[in-house]
């Protein structure tokens, strides 16, 4: 995305399929949807092209101007923010509902902004009245309004077009120039750690809904934060739960999305509640994380309940006892509340994906393995000791080694981790996942073996051998076998 680039508002009363809509543009299914009102609660943007135009389009939750609950309310006060932001307005409404109160009184709101605005009359399936339908919402004043269908489509193309040939007139088109591909950040954890005020603190501005009330947070939410040379995307996820306990269709797809996140992102952040401390959820996500290879930041949140640095300490060593599944990844202890550390989070980041991202050359690994060897030697399987032959980076990220091996079958889990440590050491990759394959080669400079070596070798054999051959050829007492007569039949 570029800041030169006009931004594109989608808002509409709930439940109305903005979401839907929003996904259509993209080409993915990035915004949770579901028949609840009040799936989509955060702002969630993306860069759409149309024939060779391009523009942000930013999906929004349900308005209700004038809603006292807290959700709706926080909704409301996002959305009147946002508006002061951007270009023009997609307005969407329900065609097969027709124009609700709740309707006009959007547009009452939308009006005082002065902004232009593209009403988008969703659910509008049937072709024979598409024209009628869109007749019925003319009455809301605005000159730009096309019947669609987001679910199937339909009446995108007409919407698209007058859409861009009227952001081409107010924002003259800019050539991009190529741009460095952002850092993608995963902000994970439980439900109600503090995860979106952790994102708010660090861009400094309201852009996720906080509440007391676990799971406020549906959708994986981007957002662009610029750092000069180098750009970075913080996502906040909705809180993990287990399967068991997630109590709605909602959460669980809320859950999935935010494993996608973390598949694809570079860095996580897993935040962890300071005041509760480590629970097994906790565990669990940190073994999720394990196994999605993936370099983190332990991020302990809450801390300013625990003012004296012993405390810290004490706090550390439990931390890696207990997450010892990412026992690699750096601890930071933070207070979005009060914004303690907060400017150190962004630094580390940059600071573990650097180190995740090195390359080593072939001779410092071998050299590693080397003296990791001298000093613990690999241990017997089978009346046989493993040999280490050799051992090289792969090229990617996070850092990866193939270790190749006489017996690789034979590495006990053990020595694999010993050899873990002993390259983290050597290689200084102390904040990053690191992982070990072994691959089996034969030792061709191994001499103690002969080529015809049998384990059950007989050095008589061959005597043997020759002995019954000239035996079937010559008799019992050595002379030679009379030759059989041809009897005629």
């Amino acid at each position: 995305m570029s800041a030169v680039l006009p931004e594109v508002l989608i808002v509409g009363r709930p439940n109305v399929g903005k979401s839907t809509f929003f996904n259509r543009l993209t080409g993915k299914a990035l915004a949770l949807v579901d028949n609840l009102p009040g799936s989509t609660r955060d702002l969630k943007s993306f860069e759409v092209d149309w024939n060779g135009s391009a523009f942000i389009v930013t999906d929004s939750g349900g308005w209700v101007p004038g809603e006292k609950e807290s959700i709706a309310l926080k909704v409301g006060e996002m959305l009147e923010k946002k508006i002061k932001q951007i270009t023009a307005l997609i307005l969407i409404v329900d065609g097969q509902e027709g124009v609700t109160p709740a309707d006009e009184v959007i547009v009452r709101n939308l009006r005082k902004y002065g902004l232009p605005t593209w009403v988008a009359v969703n659910k509008s399936d049937r072709p024979e009245k598409r024209d009628e339908v869109a007749a019925d919402f003319g009455k809301l004043g605005f000159e730009n309004c096309f019947p669609i269908s987001a679910m199937h489509g339909i009446g995108l193309d007409d919407l698209l077009d007058s859409l861009v040939a009227g952001l081409q007139k107010m924002t003259p088109k800019e050539p991009l120039e190529g741009e460095k591909r952002p850092l993608r950040l995963a902000v994970l954890g439980k439900p109600n750690v503090g995860k979106s005020s952790l994102v708010n603190a660090i861009l400094g501005e309201k852009r996720m809904i906080v509440d007391d009330l676990p799971g406020t947070t549906h959708d994986a939410v981007p957002v662009i934060i610029e750092t000069g040379e180098n750009p970075l995307v913080m996502v906040d996820t909705a809180g993990i739960r287990a399967n068991q306990k997630q109590d709605s269709r909602i959460e669980k797809l809320s859950v999935e999305q935010s494993l996608y996140e973390l598949q694809t992102c570079q860095v996580v952040l897993m935040v962890v509640d300071g005041e509760k401390g480590i629970t097994h959820q906790d565990v669990t996500i940190s073994r999720i994380i394990a196994e999605a290879f993936r370099p983190v930041i332990i991020v302990i949140n809450k801390w300013d309940i625990h003012p004296h640095g012993a405390e810290q300490a004490r706090a550390e060593r439990i931390a890696r006892r207990e997450l010892r599944q990412i026992h690699f990844a750096p601890v930071l202890f933070v207070s979005a509340k009060t914004g303690l550390n907060l400017e150190r989070v962004l630094p580390m980041v940059y600071s573990v994906y650097e180190e995740s991202c090195r390359q080593t050359p072939t001779r410092k690994v071998n050299l590693a393995l080397q003296e990791a060897v001298s000093k613990q030697s690999p241990p017997f399987r089978g009346g046989h000791q493993i040999k280490i032959l050799y051992g090289y980076q792969r090229v990617g990220h996070p850092p990866a080694f193939e270790v190749f091996a006489n017996q690789a079958a034979s590495a006990t889990p053990t020595y694999l981790r010993y050899l873990e440590t002993e390259l983290r050491r050597a290689l200084d990759f102390e904040s990053t996942p690191l992982q070990i394959v072994m691959k089996e080669k034969e030792d061709r400079h191994d001499y103690n073996k002969k080529p015809g070596f049998k384990r059950n070798f007989n050095p008589n054999a061959e005597r043997y051998r020759r002995k019954k051959k000239s035996e079937d050829s010559q008799g019992p007492q050595g002379k030679p076998k009379p030759k059989k007569k041809h009897r005629p039949k």
